[in-house]
């Protein structure tokens, strides 16, 4: 049944991008499998969230019934219009491993990397479904309440504002989105139980979606053997793999933020269908967590300004802004919600006490260059573009984003009491990066290209 519970959000995600992509071959069948489950997942949930404001039970049912209508509808309208699905074949690693044209050393390159990345996957998944929630902020914050959704069948919104979302019953944070109980909602749904090790099972799946999009960009950027590698790296950071085991929030809203960068760069480069998937990628991260806004509100900025840079018709950038919006509007609902009955943003216990502490800089500083977690992504940016010249358009966009991201939190440990708190006591600064350590990763690919490129230019110039 877990794997129906997968499968089903993966099959609505997949068929969602046969209608956006079904103009264009170039976004391949594994590529697409990537997106799907992340893309239909989070559709999902801003689903049952609206079910849930009209009080219609959250059962397997009521919850069931319009997903499965949604996914015949477009598999009729996939045949109807006879959409031509692409081939496989972009991994190639199997003709890199056997083609007889590659050194040895590169084959046994290929074949180490490919094995560790597999097993460091697997043991992901495995540890999974061995351990039930045992993190107290996960529970607290996520899990407590979707076992009251679950049992209670509805959002419990029939209490007092202070009180919703199981407020009332543990120290829930009442602002924080609903992706991630809902998510577990769903899980249970399915099993018939809310089990502690199955409910968290979705997690490891946004890990490896995530992976193979980093890879398959990485590999048409710099080729198959870095594209491992920096794979292998990206999958080293401990942070990483512990909050795909867990049901935290930070590891889905990283992928979301990292698809939706993804996406804009694709749309940079003329693949019109990314526009949409930027606006819906944008709303399913604000439906995720509450920093969210923090990132997809300078990317979204950032992407009309392209827009306006370099389309000579306004009628052409109507369009594209209405592609972006209108998908990105899915969100609505939750925040018409949520500053409808004065839910605010963060816990309501966090008061606006300013304070300065500028040496939160220099800490700062050493966090990332320590190396203890996985902080390398954060220096290769900063070096390549030191000695990679006048970076491109799309570099800059993306990177412009990024560091107000990365900015904003500065400002928070610096200035507000209760963060420079939680800074100062190491809680709270590497799981905030965890949230754009996947957006570092895809500016380093593109840097590490850039780079490339140079260097192929200076040798043919001499």
């Amino acid at each position: 049944m877990i794997l129906i519970a997968l499968f089903l959000p993966a099959l609505l995600g997949f068929f969602i991008l046969a209608l956006m992509f079904r103009d264009e071959q170039g976004t391949g069948l594994l590529e697409r499998i990537s997106l799907a489950f992340p893309l239909g997942a989070g559709v999902l949930t801003m689903q049952m969230f609206v079910l849930g404001l009209f009080r219609v039970p959250l059962t397997l049912g009521y919850i069931g019934i319009p997903l499965a209508v949604e996914i015949v509808l477009l598999t009729f309208w996939a045949i109807k219009k006879k959409i031509v699905f692409p081939p496989r074949g972009e991994w190639g690693l199997r003709d890199d491993i056997t083609s007889s044209k590659n050194p040895l050393m590169k084959k046994v390159a290929l074949l180490l990397l490919l094995i560790w990345i597999g097993a460091k996957l697997l043991s992901v998944f495995v540890k999974t479904g061995l351990l039930p929630i045992y993190a107290w902020d996960s529970w607290a914050n996520w899990s407590s309440g979707a076992k009251l959704f679950y049992f209670t069948q509805g959002l419990l919104l029939d209490v007092p504002p202070e009180d919703f979302f199981s407020r009332g019953a543990v120290l829930r944070i009442i602002s924080y989105p609903l992706h991630n109980p809902l998510m577990q909602v769903w899980m249970s749904l399915w099993t018939g139980a809310f089990d502690e090790v199955l409910v968290k099972f979705w997690s490891p799946v946004y890990l490896l979606a995530m992976t193979v999009s980093l890879y398959l960009i990485a590999s048409r950027e710099l080729g198959r053997l870095a594209a491992l590698a920096l794979v292998a790296m990206f999958l080293s950071s401990p942070l990483l793999s512990y909050h795909a085991t867990e049901v935290y929030s930070d590891l889905p809203l990283g992928v979301y933020l990292f698809l939706a960068s993804l996406s804009f760069l694709n749309a940079m480069r003329g693949r019109h269908s990314y526009w949409f998937l930027l606006g819906l990628f944008s709303a399913e991260a604000l439906f995720t967590k509450d920093e969210a806004l923090f990132f997809v509100a300078p990317l979204l900025l950032s992407a009309f300004i392209f827009v306006w840079q370099t389309s000579d018709a306004a009628a052409r950038r109507w369009q594209i802004v209405r592609s972006i919006v209108g998908p990105a509007l899915l969100v609505a609902p939750w925040y018409l919600f949520k500053f409808s009955h004065a839910l605010g943003l963060g816990a309501k216990d966090i008061r606006l006490e300013f304070t300065f502490h500028p040496e939160v800089i220099i800490v700062v500083i050493i966090q990332v260059l320590s190396l203890a977690n996985f902080n390398l992504f954060f220096i290769f940016p900063v070096i390549l573009m030191l000695i990679g010249g006048k970076p491109s358009r799309e570099i800059l966009h993306l990177f412009a984003a990024t560091a107000c991201y990365a900015l904003f939190f500065i400002m928070l440990y610096m200035f507000t009491t209760f963060y420079h708190l939680h800074f100062s006591q190491g809680t709270i600064f590497n799981r905030n990066l965890l949230t754009y350590y996947p957006v570092a990763a895809l500016l380093t690919v593109l840097l590490l290209k850039r780079i490339g490129l140079r260097s192929m230019t200076a040798v043919q110039e001499h």
